[in-house]
């Protein structure tokens, strides 16, 4: 694993802190509105593992926009697996997406607390340059690919997609 991939709902945010808007923030803090990239369950977030050639990057995407309900753009940020595997505590655990090969790539970060999260929220900035997004046209190209090549087994994305790729 070269790289951990978490997919946002909406890389702009982390950039917001950049701009004029807020003159209340002090230089070099966090808009509060990150943390909504990096809910967490129970202190762990939900992460997967991507190789260093990034081959299977859009088969991922792919996998996780099938849990929505909608095709969108999808935005990520893909930091160097050695920094979290340094200040983290990871386990590998299976996903749940509708391609089961995704979901041996899936990892948690666990027994985050409050501090341990806002120094991830800081390390996912420092790699905003890391930050891409899928558009929504290649997202669904990923999908129907994937469908067509039975990596994403069709009876288990969201209800709400399939009259899409039917």
């Amino acid at each position: 694993m070269s790289y951990i991939f978490r997919g946002i709902d909406n890389k702009a945010r982390w950039y917001k802190g950049l701009r004029p808007d807020f003159p209340w923030l002090e230089q070099g803090e966090l808009l509060a509105d990150v943390f909504k990239d990096l809910r967490t369950t129970h202190g762990t977030l939900s992460v997967y593992a991507v190789d260093s050639n990034q081959t299977y990057l859009n088969r991922i995407i792919a996998a996780l926009a099938c849990t929505r309900n909608n095709i969108q753009n999808y935005d990520y940020v893909l930091v160097p697996a050695s920094i979290i595997k340094e200040k983290f505590e990871l386990q590998e655990t299976k996903g749940n997406t509708a391609d089961d090969k995704v979901n041996e790539w899936h990892w948690n970060i666990i027994h985050l607390t409050s501090s341990k999260l806002n120094e991830l929220a800081y390390i996912v900035r420092d790699h905003r340059e890391s930050m891409s997004r899928l558009p929504e046209k290649k997202v669904e190209s990923a999908v129907r690919q994937g469908i067509d090549d039975q990596f994403i087994d069709f009876n288990r994305i969201q209800d709400s997609l399939k009259e899409k790729f039917t």
